[in-house]
């Protein structure tokens, strides 16, 4: 699909000023009709397990699914890494499994062992395995299209207690301990329809599968906004949990350079920027940016996952230079890619790391005890 062509739709479905005009209705009443095709498919395909027809594989071990029901950035990856770093920290022996977007990689392999290396770059393993391997540094990552595979290749290398996959919920191909389930607080459902007709993978009433539900951007919303989310989401799940949390940014990476230096956030605040983004919401990056003090110059969007080049950084560092901007900043997601094409070069560019904080974490974290590892073996034994 052509950029151009991409960005009207994206237009046509928005939930805030969307296009107008009769073009645009009735562009929206195919695209209606389109979803409800892909709503009715999606029931045939689950329609299918329930009725015992097809049946999930079921690994050896509990397995956490962290994941969203719509198109775009939620906080997933973030979460997964909040979840295996503490986790790990509380004595449990995880491993992360990734699909691996955007990467070459069409077989189970190690991104990472868990001893601190990263094996895999991500044009080969996607930048997300990748991102999580740096973030997760004593936790085995692996990469591959087949979690099943990946979760059998883990446990033939790893003694481990637990799996956790990144975006995990539409892979239903694999059984599940505990499906939590993320919704940006400020637009939980989007406009309300699937693909194509909005940006849902799956209608909203598929969040009755969920486990825990976590609301994320949450300090974005008041209070009534969380009581109105509270609510919706009892609606559809009376018996899951919801719980709320921040994307909060804690310190600036340096970027291309070996080793890695970190800067605190006050050191960046009034630095003239040029951002540059390839992520599913590059707005709610250059929000995050002027929270965190800076000043943007011209921000860079590229395609979600869009591999960039040794011209893509030439293009923003002339930009740089022609701007007088003090430096280049982006996602660490971003500078995984950005890192393997720019090592050794004296552009000064910086990474905004984002930190997971969930509110009453210590709840959070025992209802995961509770059904994962007391409920789930368990329900094993008992199979």
């Amino acid at each position: 699909m052509s950029s151009r062509l991409e960005q009207y739709l994206l237009k046509t479905i928005a939930v805030e000023d969307p296009a107008r005009g009769v073009a645009a209705s009735i562009t929206r009443g195919a695209l209606g009709g389109l979803a409800s095709l892909y709503d009715g498919g999606l029931e045939l395909y689950l329609g299918a397990e329930r009725f015992g027809v097809r049946k999930r594989a079921r690994l050896p071990i509990p397995v956490i699914s962290v994941g969203n029901l719509s198109v775009g950035g939620a906080g997933k990856t973030p979460m997964t890494a909040f979840l295996a770093n503490r986790l790990t920290a509380d004595g449990r022996r995880i491993a992360i499994l990734s699909r691996g977007h955007g990467g070459e990689s069409q077989e189970a392999r190690h991104v990472s062992e868990g001893d601190g290396s990263v094996l895999m770059t991500a044009a080969q393993a996607g930048d997300e395995p990748v991102l999580l391997a740096e973030l997760c540094p004593r936790v085995p990552v692996l990469v591959g299209k087949d979690r099943r595979l990946s979760g059998r290749e883990a446990l033939r290398r790893h003694a481990l207690d637990a799996f956790v996959l990144d975006d995990g919920f539409q892979f239903w191909q694999l059984e599940r301990d505990l499906d939590i389930v993320l919704l940006d607080a400020r637009r939980p459902f989007d406009n309300g329809y699937p693909l194509p007709r909005g940006l849902l993978r799956e209608p909203k009433r598929h969040l009755s599968r969920a486990g825990i539900v976590v609301a994320t951007r949450a300090d974005r919303i008041d209070s009534d906004g969380r009581a109105a989310l509270a609510a919706e989401v009892t609606a559809l799940n009376a018996d899951a949990p919801l719980f709320f949390a921040t994307h909060a940014p804690s310190m600036w990476l340096s970027v291309g350079q070996a080793p890695v230096a970190a800067r605190p956030l006050e050191e960046m605040r009034g630095a003239r920027v040029i951002a540059v983004s390839a992520i599913a919401q590059p707005e709610s990056f250059r929000r995050t940016l002027l929270a965190a003090g800076v000043e943007i110059v011209t921000h860079i969007v590229r395609d979600d996952h869009y591999p960039f080049t040794e011209n893509d950084i030439q293009a923003a560092e002339e930009e740089r230079l022609r701007s007088g901007a003090d430096a280049i900043v982006m996602t660490e997601k971003d500078a995984v890619k950005w890192s393997a094409v720019s090592a050794g070069g004296s552009c000064p560019a910086y990474a905004l790391r984002i930190a997971m904080a969930i509110e009453d974490e210590a709840r959070f974290m025992k209802e995961i005890e509770r059904r994962v590892f007391t409920a789930a073996p368990n329900a094993r034994r008992s199979a």
